[in-house]
């Protein structure tokens, strides 16, 4: 039996506009005493996420405009505009503010003036409407909205090509859209001008009714392009421009980059006379990369308004002092840690599971993060009904670690330990680990790298790649939905031309593939929970891929003259709904 839904909102949509360098400390034991006397200090905390795309609710009145621009602090410069081959946070935050998508998040006004999403809810925004029977889909378009700055007018057209190079181009927008029911193009029907059909399936090609396509499709991935002008900068080497996206933007707003400097900052403007009917309250976003400047500094000085990166919890303890608004949401941003199986000394899973043994859990959120996150049992998001205790076995346990590495005749060894120096902590929470590492005899040799080289690397390993990175793997990654799909198929699935895309560690399982490959898009939900459990449970004994370290959470410090701030399962700033405070 068929079942119906439908959801609409029949007048223009209006947004509540908007208005407007760390020390590094070689030294565990002295990181902690810094913290010593800050262990007291309030913080404005939220549960949960919110942030939404520009245009989900009526403001009751334009705000007012800001006299200065909106400065935020990024960590890195941003590697891909495109949205079907997003490479890094910092591209999937400016995605969420240049683009926009046929619905978007639903979000609370908190006491606090914070803005908080529903984990699973949407509302419309380029779409007027849709039904849901089954496993299709049908939207009805907004009529009115047009591409910046050609102004050609959205059809379904550029909806079914935006969404056709999703599953064209191998990388994360072709695995979102996969996790949603999107795997070829056949599945994506324009109608009419104004009416887009969808008929999502399972990974088999059975038409099934994904419990996520719908809340799948508030993400960056599903932003809608100008066709018109994509199609312009095709080239028989590149026939979906990707080249082109990654540096240009073909968008229906908030906001276009007016001007950019490589490795330093990107200025955005809003889009004039945007479909919405109104316009955010600050209407220039300058992006700062923040480089080795002192950002305490810059944010004490009011020369940056917002920073969600490149503070350790001493920094953020410290401006909460000085009366900076320090703002905690429980987003779903997990720290993990992969070991190279196929390369010595972690080709034996006792000396990985030695090294999990070693993670100074406790020590880490007291000390690098001042208690702002959690411990992960589980390989999935905490509150994924998947999820299991799989890796709870894993407290700190010198002894059972050097009895692991006996066991596999491997001791006294040293390994290469990988991270970005974009987030000061990172270099905290690597030193914490190597100290611990010290007390059963193994050295980690602490490998701190640029944002963007680092990438450059894991990738290349990802695909192949040999000479390069071998060792340990710390990263920070956010799987947006309370589901499994994503993240296996990210990080756990053999490496294919369609899975395994983030597989650093190069597991590789043929019953873990298996199961996945079965039960990703499955309707039943007891077999499918009792298959992803099983995954875990063989992911805990690997010790190889993408081992859950902390919870971190969002954590965003702001300028106290400012409002609106968003937290969202995406964990990412939405400039059109921050206003300078009244």
């Amino acid at each position: 039996m068929k079942t119906r839904q439908e959801c609409s909102a029949r007048t223009p949509l209006t947004r509540p506009s908007a208005p407007k360098g760390a020390r590094l400390y070689a030294n565990p034991t002295e990181i902690e005493l810094m913290l010593t006397d800050r262990r007291s200090l309030g913080r404005m905390a939220i549960a949960g996420g919110a942030a939404l795309a520009a245009g989900t609710q009526r403001a009751s009145a334009q705000p007012r405009a800001a006299t200065k621009p909106l400065v935020h602090a990024i960590p890195s410069d941003i590697a891909s505009l495109d949205p079907a081959d997003i490479r890094g946070q910092q591209d999937q935050e400016i995605g969420c503010n240049i683009y926009e998508r046929l619905v978007t998040f639903k979000f609370n006004q908190m006491p606090n003036g914070t803005l908080q999403a529903e984990p699973e809810e949407v509302v419309p925004q380029l779409a007027e409407s849709w039904t849901v029977e089954g496993p299709v889909i049908t939207f009805k378009l907004r009529a009115g909205v047009k591409f910046y700055p050609t102004g050609n007018p959205m059809t379904s057209e550029d909806v079914r090509y935006s969404f056709e190079r999703l599953t064209r181009i191998v990388g994360n927008g072709k695995n979102q859209a996969s996790v949603a029911g999107i795997f070829t193009a056949d599945q994506i029907v324009a109608v009419d001008p104004m009416t887009l059909r969808i008929t999502f399936t399972d990974n088999m090609g059975t038409p099934t009714a994904i419990p996520v396509a719908l809340t799948s499709m508030k993400f960056q991935q599903f932003a809608i392009l100008d066709s018109v002008e994509v199609k312009k900068h095709v080239t028989p080497e590149d026939p979906w421009a990707n080249a082109w996206l990654i540096k240009n933007i073909a968008t229906t707003g908030p906001y276009y980059i007016a001007n950019r400097i490589l490795g330093q900052q990107l200025e955005l403007k809003a889009v004039p006379d945007h479909w919405s009917g109104t316009q955010p309250a600050f209407e220039t976003v300058i992006l700062r990369v923040r480089g080795q400047a002192d950002l305490v500094a810059l944010i004490r000085g009011g020369v940056v308004d917002y920073a969600a990166e490149g503070l350790t919890g001493r920094q953020y303890d410290s401006l909460a002092a000085a009366g900076f608004p320090v703002m905690h949401g429980n987003t779903p941003s997990i720290l993990r840690v992969a070991m190279a199986m196929d390369k010595e000394p972690f080709t034996d899973a006792r000396v990985r599971q030695a090294m999990l043994y070693c993670m100074p859990h406790d020590r880490i959120l007291r000390t690098a993060l001042s208690n702002r996150g959690s411990r992960p049992l589980g390989f999935y998001n905490p509150d994924d009904i998947t999820s299991n205790n799989s890796f709870a076995r894993y407290s700190l346990n010198h002894d059972r670690a050097r009895a692991l590495l006996r066991e596999a005749g491997t001791e006294n060894f040293t390994f290469d330990f990988w991270y970005s120096t974009a987030l000061p902590y990172n270099n905290d929470i690597a030193i914490l680990i190597a100290d611990s590492l010290k007390q059963i005899g193994v050295t980690a040799n602490l490998k701190p790298t640029p944002a963007l080289q680092l990438l450059d690397a894991v990738r290349a390993r990802i695909n192949g790649g040999e000479g390069g990175m071998t060792g340990m793997y710390l990263s920070e990654g956010v799987i947006w939905l309370n589901d499994p799909s994503t993240l296996t198929n990210l990080a756990v699935a053999t490496k294919s031309a369609t899975a395994g895309v983030t597989n650093w560690a190069r597991y590789s399982d043929a019953e873990t593939d298996a199961l996945h490959a079965r039960f990703r898009n499955s309707a039943d939900a007891p077999a499918r929970k009792a298959a992803y459990q099983r995954i875990q449970d063989k992911l805990a004994d690997s010790a190889a891929t993408a081992n859950p370290l902390i919870v971190l959470g969002r954590t965003i410090v702001a300028s106290p003259n400012i409002t609106g701030i968003t937290f969202s399962q995406d964990p990412y700033a939405r400039y059109a709904y921050i206003k300078p405070k009244v």
